[in-house]
């Protein structure tokens, strides 16, 4: 409730942030005319933070999904032109599966619908989700291995910049370059010309009023120039926009966390660390990745349990292998009864008290034991793949990559986190950057008391 509540305050969140005005008859026309047969029924079947959907049925029988973004979203003409020739990228260039887009327009003013939206392919299959609990532990494997062959696509094909991909057309009047393909000889001609980098699309860069900055989003030549302009960008927004707390609002801490310039200062201390922190070149390479393939996500065959579809590609970005490269959310363990092995190829441990369970006791412990057992093997999967093993074989790889995930999220979450991570980091800076490199943080004794 704590941070929900700063989340609506400090964020200037309200409730048209997420109305959308449009007309659904016009959306049906326009969804007629890509599938080719009357539609006939159009149901809303989800609605979250950023986005409405909606089931269109067909007078063939046939459906489609059509998504609309809600203002809060982000920018919603790169925010749709990214997302479309991401999806294309991904489906017709790596050959994974994602569904089809049928239609799609990314401004308002130019369609009958008068709102921006993408009408898709239904994905194939059932949500893994609904299937999650029926999974025995060799199917779970089986899905962790098809992911992790899938995930080896995006790790084979890096790009030159880091940023958000687009089709040339759509990046007219901002910063963007054509220079898009690391190594293009791997790409068809007929596909190598068809695509653009152009700003990020990450939602930390454009959430709340960071929309209204005149800050540069990229793309970026350069690792560093990525991470320094992300986090000028939320230094930028607690300038203009964040108002101290008085100690009188509930969501006061203390002096220093409810002081916008205190938070400048913690950032520019995360900032001078990080040329020394970043690893060698080719784990900071641009890399395009699904950053949020929860189990919601992904679509398996009933029976076969294979992998048929993964959706939600909105904020997709190009961006530093070691920061990208992180372990689907469906796969990872969130409990605490089991123990996790701490070498490699190990297995989790049951409690020690088991034996004295009773039966429902041992049930969920069994059923966390599964989870942790496929969040093991996922561990084991990723150290055999050479690049992303060498991510997470990176010494004190989570300081390296926690205070930059916490930089744009003080004013909403508190100092608390990125403070201690900063303490953790001058402690083991010798290992994080090398025993010859000076270490650029220092607290008194009072602050590291405090």
């Amino acid at each position: 409730r704590h941070t929900t509540s700063r989340w609506l305050y400090d964020e200037h969140i309200h409730l048209p942030a997420r109305y959308v005005s449009f007309d659904p008859q016009a959306l049906g026309r326009e969804a007629a005319g890509a599938v080719g047969a009357e539609c006939v029924r159009i149901d809303k079947i989800c609605e979250g933070s950023n986005n409405k959907v909606y089931w269109l049925s067909f007078s063939d029988g046939r459906e489609a999904i059509a998504r609309l973004p809600c203002p809060l979203a982000g920018p919603p003409h790169l925010l749709i032109a990214s997302e479309v020739a991401t999806m294309d990228f991904a489906r017709e260039v790596l050959g994974v599966p994602v569904p089809k887009v049928l239609a799609w327009c990314s401004r308002a003013e130019s369609t009958s619908v008068g709102a921006e939206y993408i009408i898709m392919e239904v994905a194939q299959g059932v949500e893994l989700d609904s299937a999650w609990q029926s999974l025995d532990i060799g199917q779970r494997m089986a899905l962790v291995k098809d992911m992790a062959k899938i995930q080896s696509k995006f790790l084979s094909l890096p790009f030159t910049h880091h940023g958000s991909l687009y089709f040339k057309a759509d990046v007219e009047g901002v910063p963007h370059t054509t220079d898009v393909f690391a190594d293009p000889a791997d790409i068809p001609d007929s596909q190598r010309q068809k695509y653009a980098i152009g700003p990020s699309v990450d939602w930390e860069l454009w959430r709340g009023t960071r929309k209204q900055l005149d800050t540069y989003r990229g793309p970026w030549k350069d690792c560093i120039s990525h991470i320094t302009d992300t986090i000028r960008c939320q230094q930028a927004w607690l300038a203009r926009f964040a108002k101290p707390r008085l100690p009188s609002d509930p969501s006061f801490l203390d002096e220093e966390d409810a002081s916008p310039a205190f938070h400048i200062k913690v950032l520019d201390q995360v900032l001078s660390c990080v040329p020394a922190t970043m690893p060698s070149p080719e784990l900071c390479v641009p890399t395009m990745w699904h950053s949020d393939l929860n189990r919601g996500n992904i679509f398996i065959d009933p029976s076969t349990r294979v992998i048929t579809g993964l959706i939600d590609w909105q904020s997709t970005t190009i961006g530093p292998l070691y920061l990208q490269a992180n372990i689907p959310r469906a796969f990872v363990y969130t409990g605490h009864n089991i123990e996790l092995p701490s070498e490699r190829m190990g297995k989790p441990r049951f409690p020690e008290n088991f034996a004295s369970l009773s039966k429902d006791e041992k049930r969920a412990l069994l059923a966390e034991f599964i989870d942790a057992g496929t969040f093991v093997w996922q561990q084991n999967m990723i150290l055999e793949d050479p690049l992303w093993g060498a991510v997470y074989r990176l010494p004190k790889y989570p300081l390296r990559v926690n205070p930059i995930h916490c930089a744009s999220r003080t004013w909403t979450n508190g100092l608390t986190q990125l403070r201690d991570l900063l303490l953790r980091m001058r402690d083991e800076w010798a290992e994080l950057a090398g025993p010859d490199t000076p270490c650029p943080l220092t607290f008194s004794q009072e602050e590291e008391d405090r």
